[in-house]
């Protein structure tokens, strides 16, 4: 996996974080452990009627489906009924104060999530390897993200001024950004990286050199792929995004001096993405001010799991 898949990999983890990591395991498992409904969550699973089957078997010793639910539930119970508490009160009080999350919003969460991917199929290609996570439960996911982040956002007014002074003042944050598909070969001395260029010149395949000379692991056996990065972006040398900038889709550039050695790049693709503007600039400043100011969100889950009585039945 790429580089900025690895990072994206973390940053997706963090956000997804105990409903991803405890949820996607135990309702898929064990979907009767915490009841529908009203029925009480007792504080030990419940006897399967399949219970005695067998799921596993070691030195012929068998590992039973009560078996397994039992670990499970003393391992996440506990986390996992928070959260589905938790969905419960949030999906109360986005009822009670009419709160909502839009298709239009959750489009561009998935595209911000999937930034750094070859597309959007690969961004669920990776977090079913990586999380064990369905498209579905992605989704679901990110909605009750996104519906906590504005239930937190609704408890901060934000004022029109406010606003208008910080897209006055940060223009720059919601300008249009250039975005360049990059293969890149790293070496250690600019005598490799003309030893590259030269093979290039006469005629041999970027993909091939990159595995043969390039000094990133994350990228060589994939031809030097580093997929799609913002004209900006922090994690790679200016100097060489700037020379990216310069050359039309197929052209090479290079050495290009960095401080972890020489590198020869490859344009394989650019587009850009629209800046904000309009209605949808003023909501996403005013959330982004909002979320700034506004309790932590731990305490906001706190507050609604009183608001709405939820009680844990033993």
């Amino acid at each position: 996996m790429r580089r900025v898949e690895v990072l994206k990999a973390v940053v997706i983890l963090q956000a997804i974080c105990l409903i991803a990591l405890t949820g996607a395991v135990i309702v898929k498992m064990w979907p009767q452990a915490f009841g529908r409904g009203n029925e009480q969550a007792d504080s030990v699973p419940p006897k399967d009627r399949d219970g005695d089957e067998a799921v596993a078997t070691v030195g012929g010793k068998e590992i039973t489906r009560q078996k397994l639910t039992e670990e499970l539930y003393k391992q996440y119970g506990d986390a996992v009924l928070r959260t589905l508490m938790l969905r419960e009160a949030m999906d109360r009080e986005a009822a009670a104060k009419d709160i909502k999350v839009t298709q239009e919003e959750l489009d561009r969460e998935l595209a911000a999530s999937a930034e750094g991917y070859e597309s959007e199929e690969r961004f669920f290609t990776v977090m079913k390897e990586q999380l064990g996570l369905s498209r579905e439960q992605v989704l679901d996911d990110m909605r009750y993200r996104l519906l906590l982040e504005n239930i937190t956002a609704a408890t901060v007014p934000i004022s029109d001024a406010e606003v208008t002074a910080y897209i006055e003042e940060h223009p720059e944050q919601f300008a249009p950004k250039s975005e360049y598909h990059l293969r890149w070969i790293v070496t250690d001395t600019r005598e490799l990286a003309d030893e590259v260029i030269e093979k290039l010149e006469g005629g041999d395949e970027f993909s091939e050199l990159a595995k043969s000379y390039s000094l990133d692991e994350f990228t060589k056996e994939s031809g030097g792929d580093l997929g799609f990065i913002e004209a900006d972006d922090p994690f790679y040398d200016s100097g060489m995004l700037a020379e990216a900038g310069l050359l039309s889709i197929g052209e090479t550039a290079g050495p290009i001096a960095m401080e972890s050695g020489y590198a020869v790049i490859q344009l394989m693709g650019q587009k850009s993405t629209a800046g904000l503007a309009g209605q949808r600039l003023q909501d996403v400043v005013r959330k982004q001010l909002a979320l700034e100011r506004a309790k932590p969100m731990t305490e906001i889950e706190d507050e609604l799991l009183v608001r709405y009585d939820a009680v844990i039945v033993k």
